[in-house]
């Protein structure tokens, strides 16, 4: 019985002394965010457009409030609710569309999780493409756009749990907005991924006479052939 006591008395003061950890630390979730532009921003704004990615952390409070903002309006010059959360900011252009990693371990990531966030916000300033509001004659324009779940905000709910997973996060920039989806996805629609997989392939044969000394059964010709694979125009032709 004593044992017992004992036993649980040790596992109080650890989860006592994890908890102090933990809120001195800030949150303890480790994963990365990888950030892609893609090919369909060309295809949507006609060439690849100058954009900014912010990464920053939220509490419950925090996000209700930047649901409230539009992209426009926290990108704004000054703004003192992008000053406030002092995000990460990755800059893309059409000479930089490789692929940016908010990563865990780093400095960065470090100072963003030590103020013990509860949510991940991601958020571009990219225009709002297909926009039904975005008309001539709108009234309370600010109260429209703010109101709506704008696509150029991605919120992430941070997992807390002990044995909860922290995955990694792909995230690609379309024309539509913020769009989650797999690594391989991602890494194939990046601007310089090439297109050469997706195209027929062309394959070339160079056959000689097999060693089992068969003759061909009629009807088969190659059926005493050995044939193998070459790129094409790497071996001169065959001579007549």
């Amino acid at each position: 019985m004593k044992a017992s006591l004992h036993y649980g008395a040790a596992l109080l003061m650890a989860g006592a002394l994890l908890g102090c950890s933990s809120s001195e630390e800030g949150t303890s979730a480790s994963f990365n965010v990888s950030i892609y532009p893609s090919k369909d921003l060309a295809k949507t704004f006609g060439h690849y457009p100058t954009f900014e990615a912010d990464v920053l952390g939220a509490r419950q409070e925090e996000v209700i409030r930047l649901s409230k903002y539009s992209p426009e309006k926290y990108f704004e010059s000054g703004s003192s609710l992008r000053q406030y959360f002092d995000p990460v900011t990755y800059r893309f252009s059409d000479d930089n569309l490789r692929k940016v990693t908010f990563r865990s371990g780093t400095p960065e990531y470090k100072k963003l999780m030590g103020r013990s966030p509860e949510y991940l916000v991601v958020m571009v300033n990219l225009p709002l493409m297909g926009d039904p509001d975005s008309g001539a004659d709108k009234k309370d324009d600010d109260k429209k756009s703010d109101d709506k779940l704008d696509p150029r905000k991605f919120i992430y709910k941070i997992p807390t749990g002990f044995f909860d997973d922290n995955p990694d996060l792909y995230l690609k920039i379309a024309g539509a907005g913020i769009v989650r989806t797999t690594e391989a996805d991602a890494e194939d629609d990046l601007p310089e991924a090439p297109e050469t997989a997706r195209e027929p392939r062309s394959f070339e044969f160079r056959c000689v006479p097999g060693k089992s000394g068969k003759t061909p059964k009629p009807g088969d010709p190659f059926g005493n052939m050995e044939c193998r694979e070459i790129v094409p125009g790497s071996e001169p032709p065959d001579r007549p």
